[in-house]
C-alpha cells in the first residue's frame, strides 16, 4: 500500500495520521514548496531586525500597559511559537509578563476552549500574561469612521493601552485575497463593525487579489487603534515556523502575500477520480475547513470528494456565516445582517421599491422565478476517531470514522477503473489554486 502522513485535530488532540492507499493507484501529494523551518537562533535575528521601525524593546521602553492581539483558534498561527521571545523583549524594555494582556481576535467566533487556547499561545504566556477574550456584543466602544465610512466600535482594553502589537499569519482568504496583515484588527471590533465591512465591500471570490477595498478599510482601522507592529508568521503542513516578517506590517504585508502566493500555489485537480482536502491546519470545526475547500470545489464534477478534518469543536461557531444550517435559515439571517447596517431611510426606500417591483413582477411572471438547482454531488468527510463533538446530519454531508470506509467508497464509485487518479492536497487552507473567482460563502 501507498501511505501519505499527514496531521490533524489542531490545538485540541493535534497528531499525526495515515492515509493508505493501492500501489496501483496514481497518487499525487501537492506538498506546498515551502522552506525548511525557522531555528531559534533565526526567529531571535529576525525579532530583532523587524521592518521600518526599532526592535520590540526599544518600542516598549516606558510602556505601562502593552496589548497582544493575536488571532483565535480558527486560525493555525503557532503563537506559542515566538511568544517566549517577545516576552524577552518586553523584559528587555522593563516590562513583566504580568503587566501584558494578551487579547485573542475572536471577531464574532464566540468563546475560546481554554485549554485548546493555552496550546496555540503557549503555556508560560497563557499562565504568566493576561489573556483577555475579545467578546464583539460588549465591551466595545465607537471611536469613529474610517475613510470608507466603516463605523469603528473597537475592544475597550485597546483604548486603556499605551502599547499595541499584533500576531497573525497570512492565509487564503476568501474577501480580502489574504488574511493577515490589518485584518487581524477586523478580530477585536464590536458586531456592527463587522458586519458592515462585510456587507459593504465586495470581496475577491479567492483570487488572492490583496489590492481590494475591504482590505484598505481594514487596514485604516489598524491605524486608528494604533496598531502599527506586527509579527507575521508563515507555516508549513506541520504547523512549524517557516517565514517571519516583523515591523511595520503596511510596508511589509505586500511581500509577506506575494510569500504565500508563490510558496502555496499547486495545481488544479484536472482529470482526477478522486479529490481530498486535508483540512488541517484549519480543521477546528465544520465552519472553519470550508477554509480548506477550494480544491473540493474546483473538482471535476463525477469525481469522489473528501475531506479529511477532526473538527474537534463540531460544527462551531460564526456569528454572520453559521455553517451547517438551512438555506432559508442562511437567508433570513443575510436579510438581517444587510438591514442592521442600513440607515432608516434606506430601508423604507427599498421596502417601498420591492413592494412597487414585486408587484410588476407578479403582472409579468408566467411561472414564478424557479429556485437554483441544488448540487447533486456527494462530499464524504473522514473525521479521525477520537474525543470529537458531534456533527448533526448534514444534506449533502457522509460523516465517516475509518480510512477503510473511505477507500471502499472510492472502489465502488470508480469500480471500472484500476488506475484511480488521487489527487491529495495534506494542508488545503494554506495552499492556493488559480481557478479565479469562485463563488462560496463568506468564513471569516
Amino acid at each position: 500500500m501507498q501511505k501519505v502522513e499527514l496531521r490533524t485535530g489542531v490545538w485540541y488532540n493535534d497528531h499525526a495520521i495515515t492515509l493508505t492507499f493501492p500501489h496501483s493507484w496514481d497518487v499525487v501529494t501537492y506538498w506546498p514548496d515551502t522552506p525548511p523551518p525557522l531555528t531559534d537562533k533565526e526567529i531571535a535575528a529576525r525579532i530583532n531586525s523587524p521592518i521600518g521601525q526599532p526592535p520590540l524593546h526599544d518600542l516598549a521602553k516606558g510602556k505601562k500597559r502593552p496589548v497582544v492581539i493575536v488571532d483565535d483558534l480558527a486560525r493555525p498561527t503557532p503563537v506559542y511559537r515566538i511568544m517566549p521571545f517577545l516576552l524577552k523583549e518586553f523584559a528587555a524594555a522593563g516590562i513583566h509578563a504580568r503587566d501584558i494582556r494578551v487579547l485573542v481576535a475572536t471577531g464574532t467566533h464566540g468563546d475560546q476552549d481554554k485549554k485548546a487556547l493555552a496550546n496555540k499561545i503557549g503555556k508560560e504566556s497563557a499562565e504568566s500574561c493576561q489573556v483577555i477574550i475579545h467578546n464583539d456584543l460588549k465591551g466595545t466602544k465607537y471611536i469613529g469612521k474610517t475613510s470608507f465610512g466603516t463605523p469603528v466600535h473597537v475592544n475597550k482594553e485597546l483604548l486603556a493601552s499605551d502599547f499595541i502589537i499584533g500576531i497573525g499569519g497570512v492565509y487564503p482568504q476568501h474577501t480580502t485575497g489574504f488574511g493577515g496583515g490589518g485584518k487581524l484588527a477586523l478580530g477585536v471590533l464590536g458586531r456592527r463593525s463587522i458586519t458592515h465591512l462585510h456587507y459593504t465591500h465586495k470581496g475577491v471570490g479567492g483570487t488572492y487579489d490583496i489590492q481590494n477595498d475591504f482590505r484598505r478599510d481594514v487596514t485604516d482601522i489598524s491605524r486608528m487603534i494604533g496598531l502599527n507592529t506586527m509579527y507575521t508568521l508563515h507555516i508549513n503542513g506541520q504547523l512549524e515556523v517557516v517565514s517571519l516578517m516583523c515591523g511595520d506590517h503596511v510596508a511589509y504585508y505586500p511581500e509577506a502575500a506575494k510569500f504565500s502566493k508563490e510558496k502555496y500555489t499547486v495545481p488544479l485537480p484536472d482529470g482526477a477520480d478522486v479529490v481530498i482536502a486535508n483540512g488541517y491546519p484549519s480543521d477546528i470545526s465544520y465552519t472553519f475547513m470550508q477554509k480548506g475547500m477550494k480544491s473540493i470545489l474546483c473538482a471535476p464534477r463525477k469525481a469522489t470528494k473528501i475531506v479529511v478534518a477532526s473538527n474537534p469543536e463540531g460544527i462551531g461557531k460564526h456569528g454572520l456565516f453559521q455553517r451547517g444550517v438551512s438555506q432559508r435559515l442562511k437567508d433570513f439571517q443575510t436579510l438581517y445582517h444587510k438591514i442592521s447596517i442600513m440607515e432608516p431611510k434606506v430601508i423604507v426606500a427599498k421596502v417601498m421599491k420591492n413592494v412597487f417591483f414585486r408587484k410588476r413582477r407578479q403582472l409579468n411572471s408566467t411561472g414564478g422565478i424557479s429556485p437554483p438547482a441544488e448540487k447533486t454531488e456527494r462530499l464524504w468527510l473522514y473525521r479521525p476517531e477520537g474525543d470529537v463533538t458531534p456533527i448533526p446530519p448534514i444534506n449533502g454531508i457522509t460523516i465517516v470514522k475509518t480510512w477503510d470506509e473511505i477507500l471502499k467508497v472510492i472502489e465502488q464509485e470508480h469500480s471500472s477503473k484500476n488506475n484511480i487518479k488521487v489527487r491529495l492536497y495534506p494542508c488545503a487552507s494554506l495552499q492556493c489554486l488559480d481557478a479565479g473567482a469562485i463563488q462560496d460563502a463568506t468564513t471569516d
